[in-house]
């Protein structure tokens, strides 16, 4: 489905949320190790779990807590969370866009990864939710 929501590199420790709280089907999960789940919040901080799912334990361990994932099969395509007012590091490309390292791709210019090959990242999206 075209527009899917894909989190790529410059989210890596930064997880700033605004993209959780703009979801209108909180797609947008986070890694809590201590229960090995991936949970999303109706609102970003506020301990209202909306749904949790299990992580594939080899996909989770290589980011862990440090990313927040999108579930591409609860996606809805709706747009609000890669606008580029949302995420404050421009980590977050409609599947379509994600950059794939040639310098034509300039979706979120805020990203400081950008000119990177993000492609991984739409694999790494499918295959974290083991469920």
């Amino acid at each position: 489905m075209p527009g899917i929501a894909i989190i790529t590199e410059a989210c890596i420790d930064v997880k700033d949320r605004a993209c959780v709280d703009v979801c209108p089907v909180q797609c947008i999960y986070e890694y809590n190790a201590a229960t090995n789940t991936l949970f999303s919040e109706d609102e970003a901080g506020s301990g209202v779990v909306e749904n949790t799912h299990v992580p594939a334990p080899e996909t989770i361990a290589l980011f862990g807590d440090s990313v927040l994932y999108v579930n591409t099969e609860e996606c809805t395509s709706c747009t609000a969370c890669y606008q580029p007012d949302v995420c404050p590091v421009g980590a977050i490309y409609a599947e379509e866009h994600v950059p794939d390292g040639s310098d034509m791709t300039k979706y979120n210019s805020a990203d400081p990864n950008k000119g990177h090959d993000h492609n991984f990242f739409v694999q790494l999206s499918r295959d974290v939710f083991a469920d």
